[in-house]
């Protein structure tokens, strides 16, 4: 096992109110960690910290990110209805930052790869901006994938989606994780796959994070969630 993310002692605050203490934990590759908290228990801030120190790549941070490869999809998302590019040329923009303008052989298959496992094949040469919300979500998954990270981070890549979507999207988030061995961070209100699907949850709470294992998801945690959906939806 790798260390990827490590944390010890974080503290966020904004002005005077603390949002999270003395917060430390650490993650290995290869696992689907579920990120759960009620809104404004931090969670954002959290993953944004991650990212931070990511790309500052510092030495002496209390967040301390070991990936050579981050890949990142937000929640919302908008390229707008003229956004020129199609779904298969939007996919292979994100598989690298710098280098020549044309991809590899090795790349465009993990283009390849990864529009047949998001299932986009059949629509993989239309305009993205003509693709409906599901198959954007999809396309924006697909292109982080692509990218072959070693740290995957989703901010709440179903909360648009039904349970059956849903658990279609975890099945193919949990096969790329396991082939390639990264870690994903998956950020959701959802608890209800958590236990069989994900490895690991860190849940926000009280200013805290608790680190365990999926399987052994807090009643508390689990309820709080639960109740927290069926408010919204």
């Amino acid at each position: 096992m790798k260390t990827i993310i490590q944390v010890d002692h974080f503290r966020a605050a904004f002005g005077k109110k603390v949002i999270l203490k003395d917060v430390s934990f650490t993650l290995t590759n290869d696992q689907l960690v579920v990120i759960l908290g009620e809104n404004g228990a931090g969670k954002t801030t959290l993953v944004t910290a991650i990212l931070n120190a990511a790309l500052s790549q510092e030495k002496t941070g209390a967040i301390q990110v070991q990936a050579e490869n981050v890949a990142y999809v937000p929640q919302f998302r908008d390229l707008g209805a003229d956004y020129p590019l199609s779904i298969r040329s939007f996919i292979a923009l994100g598989v690298r930052n710098y280098g020549l303008p044309w991809l590899s052989k090795s790349e465009k298959q993990h283009v390849a790869d990864a529009i047949q496992r998001f299932d986009l094949e059949a629509i993989a040469d239309q305009p993205i901006a003509m693709a409906s919300g599901g198959q954007k979500q999809r396309a924006y998954i697909a292109q982080a994938v692509a990218k072959q990270p070693d740290l995957l981070i989703l901010d709440e890549p179903s909360s648009a989606l039904d349970s059956e979507h849903t658990l279609a999207l975890v099945k193919q988030i949990r096969q790329v994780q396991q082939e390639q061995k990264m870690l994903v961070l998956w950020i959701s209100h959802d608890t209800s796959w958590v236990k069989g699907k994900a490895d690991r949850y860190l849940w926000l709470h009280n200013q805290e994070v608790d680190l365990g294992l999926a399987k052994e998801l807090p009643v508390a945690a689990d309820s709080t969630h639960r109740e927290e959906v069926n408010h919204v939806f």
